[in-house]
């Protein structure tokens, strides 16, 4: 068992102040400070609803699936941070639902936080760290791109802006995305990576930047018109009727998989903002045939998720009439290069 050390840093603010701040694991008593953080910045308006309940932390801290971490100063709270750890097919950890209380934002704690977790989410030896930083401030952009981690794509449209509660500044779109970063860590070769030719540009581009090994092979006569491809396939559906997103595993792919997008689709409520993120497999050269027929569906490409298990991966999108207007996105000056990159596809 990965024993997690704490850390005290002092930092000094903007206008001089200097405090200590402690980093540590999650203690049993750390609810309510947490809970404090998520209300100042959000309200009740937070996506993940069981960070409103204690209970709900105490469960979710000692069942493997969430890790949770604080900076303590001043006998209080002043940010927070989880782990999200993945398994079952996938092996990585995700950083993530950083939350920093107002007064502290000016210490730089949120670097500060990202440097004390990301070498303990190394430390536990994943392929990869996994991020997705949201797109309404670059703050999670910044101290991520600092660490190391490169972007490799979007989760388009993951939130109803209308049902964002913060104080950061909105843009005239109806949803806001997030930015996908990654970081490998034990996974450092890719392998053979079947790619659309459209698309072989942008992910050289992504492995390269990523520093690993990798082999892109295209198309080949066996792999057009779904040639051995089975009929039924295998897809791990989510959706978050909250936020009008719908999420997409393909385990193992058939050749109705745009029947199922169809029907997916058919059966979300009359009601704007609906979209829905579709996540195929790049290491079998199946990709070629769902590429083709979620595109005839009015899917796009969105991006990468490499190096994140046994299996290569990339993102296709279908957004509707939902209004994204992308270019409003506050993204550092590397994600503005991707943005530019996933809207030439849509």
């Amino acid at each position: 068992m990965i024993t997690f050390e704490e850390k005290k840093i002092e930092l000094v603010s903007n206008d001089g102040d200097r405090t200590v701040f402690l980093m540590r694991p999650f203690r049993s008593g750390d609810e309510a400070g947490m809970i404090g953080c998520v209300t100042e910045e959000y309200g009740s308006s937070y996506f993940k609803k069981d960070f409103y309940d204690e209970d709900r932390i105490r469960e979710d801290a000692v069942s493997g699936k969430y890790v949770f971490f604080v900076a303590e100063a001043d006998g209080e709270i002043a940010g927070m941070e989880i782990f999200h750890i993945f398994k079952d097919g996938e092996d990585y950890i995700e950083p993530a639902s950083q939350i920093i209380r107002k007064k502290y934002r000016k210490y730089g704690l949120s670097g500060a936080l990202v440097n004390y977790t990301l070498p303990l989410a190394e430390k536990m030896g994943p392929c990869a760290l996994f991020v997705h930083a949201v797109t309404f401030h670059r703050s999670t952009q910044n101290v991520c791109e600092a660490y190391g981690m490169i972007p490799t794509g979007f989760r388009l449209g993951s939130f109803l802006t209308e049902k964002m509660h913060n104080s950061y500044e909105k843009y005239d779109c109806d949803k806001y995305s997030e930015g996908i970063m990654v970081l490998p860590v034990a996974k450092k070769k890719a392998g053979t990576v079947y790619v659309p030719k459209e698309l072989e540009s942008y992910t050289d581009k992504i492995y390269k930047r990523l520093k690993v090994d990798y082999n892109i092979s295209g198309r080949s006569p066996d792999t057009v018109g779904g040639a051995g491809i089975p009929e039924r396939s295998e897809i791990v559906i989510s959706r978050d009727n909250e936020q009008r997103f719908a999420a997409a595993r393909v385990l193992t792919p058939g050749r109705d998989i745009a029947l199922k997008m169809k029907e997916l689709i058919a059966s979300f409520p009359d009601e704007p903002g609906w979209v829905i993120q579709v996540m195929l497999n790049m290491s079998s050269p199946s990709v070629f045939y769902e590429y083709d027929e979620l595109k005839k569906a009015g899917f796009f490409f969105s991006g990468l998720k490499p190096v994140c298990g046994p299996d290569e991966s990339m993102y296709m999108q279908w957004i509707g009439d939902t209004k994204l207007n992308m270019e409003g996105y506050a993204l550092t000056e590397s994600f503005d290069e991707i943005r530019r990159d996933i809207e030439a596809f849509m």
